[in-house]
């Protein structure tokens, strides 16, 4: 680990030597959002309140040096605390993009798209359960009209060191090939792999992996699922993903497994889950795709209104191991009207159920949910 961070560091540095002027002058801008979010549960728990939130504060710096050279720097103001979002630099010529800093690993379609940018208020249930964050690395990205190819090296888990945590170590990688890439048209399909050593306390002597979600709301509330494994040695996640778009048309789905290795012989712990999601434009034309990352974007016509509907599906439970984290379904219905580019609303109703092993026991769950959302 010493060493992966002392060659982190080293790149880090000699990163902007390679840079070489050329004519073209420095861009740079400010951006940020706001989401404002209001929900009501019908026939719910009662532990599950109303409630009024703001999700997601961010201001942002982004410049543009040269041609080829990006810096972002991402900070978000929500819940009365100041945190890291992202923070890297990157390189791009010809279909080739290098990062460096703090950043998401790219390993899931879900997991990757922008919050900016997606259909419902969150993203599918086992996608926000099996979310590894955003962590210090290096990655490489190739680019082109029929295929992407993203991986990176990592260290540690997020920001939150001290001086008894031992930094783990993980490595992110995904694959895509767009047979069909064309105004209007798109086929995608690929997969994702993760693998990961957690860090590791070394007061307490624990390596633990934990896997929890507050079902389909970023409004405070209680979780839905939470588990947390003891003595991991390691992770291994994978996904298969799917996305089509048809002019008004919209298709996406995926399938992710995580496996977690444990230490002293104990018994490994493995979890999945999966979503198909499907969409019509009730006005506007077409659905927008950012090829770099392979992931949708928000309709860019103004005026647009999309019609919505996800079933997801987590289960945490492992008979295998006598291991159970609980299991949930979750059925979505949603209509987004995107004012222009920079505004738009969501409004969603979820209908959830859990098994006897949820962090909630065996209930139903009604949630209704409003999202007005500025960007800039």
């Amino acid at each position: 680990m010493k060493h992966i961070t002392i060659l982190l560091l080293a790149i880090l540095y000699t990163f902007p030597l390679f840079a070489s002027p050329d004519s073209s002058p420095v861009d740079w801008k400010l951006s940020g959002r706001l989401f404002l979010d209001g929900g009501v549960y019908i026939h719910s728990p009662k532990s599950l309140h109303a409630g009024a939130h703001i999700s997601d504060v961010r201001l942002a710096a982004k410049v543009r040096i040269y041609s080829n050279w990006y810096t972002k720097i991402d900070i978000g103001f929500a819940n009365n605390k100041v945190t890291m979002k992202d923070a890297f630099i990157e390189y791009g010529k010809d279909g080739n993009y290098f990062r460096a800093g703090y950043m998401l690993g790219y390993y899931s379609i879900d997991q990757s798209t922008s919050t900016n940018d997606l259909v419902f208020n969150t993203a599918s249930n086992v996608a926000e359960t099996f979310y590894p964050d955003r962590r210090i690395g290096l990655s490489y990205t190739r680019s082109l009209p029929s295929y992407y190819f993203s991986a990176g090296a990592f260290c540690g888990d997020g920001l939150s060191f001290s001086e008894t945590t031992k930094p783990g170590y993980n490595f992110s990688g995904r694959i895509v090939w767009r047979p069909l890439n064309s105004s209007g048209q798109l086929f995608h399909i690929g997969t994702g792999a993760l693998f990961r050593v957690p860090d590791k306390d070394t007061e307490a002597k624990t390596q633990q992996i934990r896997l929890k979600s507050k079902g389909v709301t970023y409004i405070p509330s209680p979780r839905t699922l939470d588990m947390t494994v003891e003595d991991a040695e390691n992770q291994i996640q994978s996904n298969v993903e799917c996305l089509f778009f048809q002019h008004k048309w919209l298709l996406q789905t995926e399938f992710l497994y995580t496996n977690i290795n444990r230490k002293d012989h104990k018994p490994s712990y493995s979890a999945h889950g999966g979503y198909i999601m499907g969409g019509f434009l009730l006005k506007g034309t077409k659905y927008a795709y950012d090829a770099l990352d392979a992931i949708p974007v928000m309709p860019e016509e103004p005026h647009s209104i999309l019609l919505a509907c996800r079933y997801n599906y987590t289960n945490l439970n492992d008979l295998s191991s006598n291991t159970t984290g609980g299991s949930q379904h979750d059925l979505s219905i949603g209509i987004n009207y995107y004012f222009n580019k920079y505004i738009s609303s969501r409004l969603n109703y979820a209908h959830l159920w859990m098994d006897k092993y949820s962090a909630l026991g065996k209930c139903g769950i009604n949630m209704m949910q409003l999202r007005l959302q500025v960007r800039f």
